[in-house]
């Protein structure tokens, strides 16, 4: 495997204003070989990374994390290194190529994406994709109760997939019956990956190593329902494949409790902190710039720009702005992409106050609605305590309470609503509705 498997966007360090605008695109993946990327040291992937070079059975991981993080940067290394490349196979994979929107995926729908990745891939024998179209059109048969419809998906080899996606839509529905008669079906589709693997073993001397990024994202019930699904009721089928696999997580799967998957599996991808824990009281915390923290994503900023103070003239405001990005990649770059938009439609050749004071602004606006009911009374909580609220995982996924730690582990609001909840719950105590 080599670093163009992966859809990487190359950057040339920004001169301009208009550069700056697109080199902080929050969609870009960056080559982890490339000079603008950053390395994030974290005790967890060196300890995954470990896992996977030295184990002499299956890993079988979870990273937990937010979006935006920097997971997915972090796994595309992963893959790419050295070591693990002399040992594995790695497969790469995001919840777009199972073929459902997300809130329906479930855990064959993941397993038959390994399956057909492997196949288009070539990375195994040609007859093996007769097998999965096989297990696949038996499932589609099974449940479909229209005849032209069982003809339809029976017409061409792959034709069945069409239908197994549209299936997967309806299974928060269905009832027990069907799922024990799904359940051993699923047994026969694992069968089939671990003779994959050992095929591809065989030719290549390697190991196979999933990668299964992105199915913790979204932020909606229907989404929660998905994670509980997929790693709660599903978790036993998810490790039960004779070779290695790595899931994204859902951040606050970390701290809820009764999950499933045990702690030896469970790897953190924490936020980067920019500030100390005894500061998150502040409205407006200091930044450490002698922390690794700080100076990580001011190399993460610095790398993209070829002359950082020609765009920030007032250092302090590309601090505000990494203040507002809380410590995640994505969010950081969305906030630099904003600001250096603002300032060109005013026609100017650097960022100024004005600009960095409206992106906050824009930034709060979009969690403004979400703050009610009983949600004033959870930021409310973890604003007082820093600790994990009943009520607090919507906001977890949607990024407007971040997890940090440096010796504690520990949650904070995000920085652009501290004194937004502050004023809301003060009203609330005092009995008078409404915000600004």
């Amino acid at each position: 495997m080599t670093a163009s498997y992966f859809d990487f966007t190359a950057i040339t360090p920004a001169d301009t204003l208009e550069e700056v605008w697109k080199n902080f695109d929050p969609t870009l993946i960056l080559d982890p070989e490339s000079e603008q990327y950053v390395p994030r040291a974290t005790p967890e992937l060196e300890k995954l990374a470990f896992q996977l070079k030295h184990a002499s059975r299956p890993v079988h991981a979870f990273l937990c994390g937010h979006r935006g993080s920097g997971k997915t940067t972090e796994l595309n290394r992963l893959c790419m290194d050295d070591a693990i490349q002399a040992k594995f196979f790695p497969l790469y994979l995001t919840a777009r190529e199972f073929g459902s929107e997300g809130t329906h995926l479930s855990h064959d729908a993941v397993m038959v994406g390994i399956g057909r990745e492997l196949v288009r891939k070539n990375a195994v024998a040609p007859e093996f994709a007769k097998e999965i179209d096989q297990w696949g059109l038996q499932i589609v048969e099974t449940f479909l109760k229209n005849e032209n419809a069982k003809a339809e998906a029976g017409a061409k080899a792959n034709a069945w997939f069409a239908f197994f996606k549209a299936q997967l839509s309806t299974r928060r529905e269905w009832k027990y019956e069907q799922k024990q008669i799904l359940a051993p079906k699923v047994q026969d589709l694992i069968a089939i990956l671990n003779r994959m693997a050992q095929d591809l073993k065989n030719r290549t001397k390697k190991e196979l190593l999933v990668v299964v990024d992105d199915l913790e994202k979204g932020d909606s019930d229907a989404h929660k329902d998905m994670h509980g699904r997929l790693f709660q009721e599903n978790y036993d089928t998810l490790v039960q494949p004779n070779f290695s696999l790595v899931y994204t997580l859902p951040i606050y799967f970390r701290a809820m409790a009764g999950r499933r998957i045990p702690s030896d599996e469970l790897y953190a991808f924490s936020a980067v902190r920019l500030y100390d824990k005894k500061y998150r009281t502040l409205a407006r915390p200091p930044l450490d710039d002698q922390s690794e923290g700080y100076k990580l994503m001011r190399a993460f900023v610095d790398k993209r720009i070829t002359n950082t103070a020609q765009i920030f003239p007032q250092d302090e405001l590309l601090d505000e702005l990494l203040r507002i990005g809380g410590g995640l990649f994505r969010e950081t770059a969305r906030a630099i992409m904003e600001a250096a938009y603002l300032a060109i439609m005013r026609g100017a050749d650097h960022i100024e106050e004005q600009d960095v004071t409206q992106v906050f602004n824009q930034v709060k606006k979009e969690y403004q609605p979400m703050i009610r009911g009983d949600a004033i009374a959870v930021f409310d909580k973890v604003d007082k305590t820093g600790r994990w609220e009943d009520g607090v995982e919507p906001f977890l996924q949607s990024r407007a309470v971040v997890e940090y730690e440096n010796g504690d582990l520990w949650i904070d609001l995000r920085y652009i609503l501290k004194a937004y909840i502050r004023s809301i719950s003060k009203q609330h105590e005092s009995g008078i509705s409404g915000g600004d």
